[in-house]
């Protein structure tokens, strides 16, 4: 049997961002095809079982610190493969990890790399971080076997940037909540008591969820939620949900805390998973999401195929994530606009539609069976 290591990530099972959600999902779908040893950090993730839904899994260390965390975990990792189990194939999430390629390359690794779109763009890093995310990029382009764009935006930023041949980068997408999840989520228990614990009412307020990073910008819902409750009577009934932390961004988790000044409108839910991420999404009046670097989000997909009203950000990669299933926004003004418009128009429409375009464009069958095929012919 094929093996293959998953590394770059927290590991599973998904508790921190889209990359790991894909690990999730991807191992649930190919372990009955492949020998897959997915690698967990144990600062994070303190998974006490060898297995989880077929795959294998490990908890190796990593230097805890914003710059190294990661760089140092997908290392020991790599060490790990060469020294202990030596995969077929490395899948490897994260461009910033690209430096490490050729350690797999002299051992005769097959290497996978998914970049994610341009992460040198986010605003959280310095300028040498940016600037070693930008070589990172024609690293990849290099010395990876083959490249996963996540976004057809994504994957001509590398041929037109990089030059990258047709053949040795592939899109492939990230998959929605399935039925599955909601159902596993309608035993979850009191829907409504959940929410009354967060101090939310069904259908009354709008939801943010992501990490709390500026390049996602919560700050601009927050802004725009304050200024349209001033001019719309129907507003002051509703909330802001932001759902989502981030580790290494104390500053920025004070500044919007300072920018809510503690009002009673605007929830902060630190991380929600599972059953508890479903349900607060099936029973918000309408999804935001103010992300401006990336390629395919997974929560845009995720709330798509939720069937949520989705205000978004309007950048080309989410225009080729949601289509016309959405309403679109470039500055604050223009959010608060929408926020009004939302609650006195009926867009159920746009509802149906974004549902449909997630089960047609975004299943996780569907993207397993694509990442099956790359696997097979990469092993040759």
């Amino acid at each position: 049997m094929i093996k293959v290591g998953f590394l770059g990530t927290r590991g599973v099972p998904a508790s921190y961002s889209g990359f790991e959600t894909f690990y999730d999902k991807l191992a649930s779908g190919l372990s009955q095809k492949f020998e897959i040893l997915v690698f967990n950090r144990w600062n994070y993730i303190r998974y006490p079982f060898k297995n989880y839904k077929g795959a294998q899994v490990i908890s190796l260390y990593s230097i805890p610190q914003k710059h190294l965390d990661t760089i140092s975990h997908t290392f020991i990792s790599a060490l790990y493969c060469i020294l202990n189990w030596k995969p077929d194939i490395a899948l490897i999430c994260g461009v910033g990890n690209s430096i490490l390629l050729p350690i797999f390359k002299v051992s005769r690794i097959k290497t996978v790399i998914n970049v994610d779109g341009a992460d040198w763009k986010r605003k959280k890093w310095g300028k040498f971080s940016s600037w070693y995310l930008r070589v990172s990029e024609a690293l990849a382009s290099r010395w990876a076997d083959i490249i996963v764009a996540d976004a057809i935006d994504v994957k001509k930023y590398y041929q037109v940037n990089y030059k990258v041949p047709e053949e040795k980068i592939v899109y492939i997408p990230y998959g929605g909540i399935t039925k599955e999840d909601i159902e596993k989520s309608e035993m979850f228990g009191n829907t409504k008591e959940f929410l009354e614990r967060l101090g939310l009412e069904p259908y009354k307020y709008f939801l943010f969820v992501g990490r709390l990073v500026p390049e996602n910008s919560p700050h601009m819902l927050i802004t725009a939620f304050k200024r349209a409750r001033v001019k719309n009577e129907t507003l002051k009934k509703f909330k802001v949900a932001i759902v989502g932390d981030a580790p290494y961004s104390e500053d920025y988790k004070s500044f919007l805390k300072k920018i809510a000044k503690d009002d009673p409108s605007v929830v902060f839910t630190g991380y929600l998973f599972s059953a508890s991420y479903i349900n607060i999404s099936l029973n918000a009046f309408a999804f935001v999401f103010c992300a401006e670097v990336g390629g395919t989000h997974p929560v845009l997909v995720e709330q798509m195929s939720l069937g949520s009203l989705i205000l978004c950000r309007d950048t080309s990669s989410n225009r080729e994530v949601l289509g016309d299933s959405g309403l679109f926004f470039r500055t604050e003004e223009e959010v608060a606009d929408l926020l009004c418009k939302t609650v006195e128009s009926d867009f159920s429409e746009l509802k149906i539609k974004a549902r449909s375009r997630a089960e047609e464009l975004f299943s996780w069958d569907k993207i397993s069976k694509e990442y099956e095929e790359l696997f097979l012919r990469l092993a040759g």
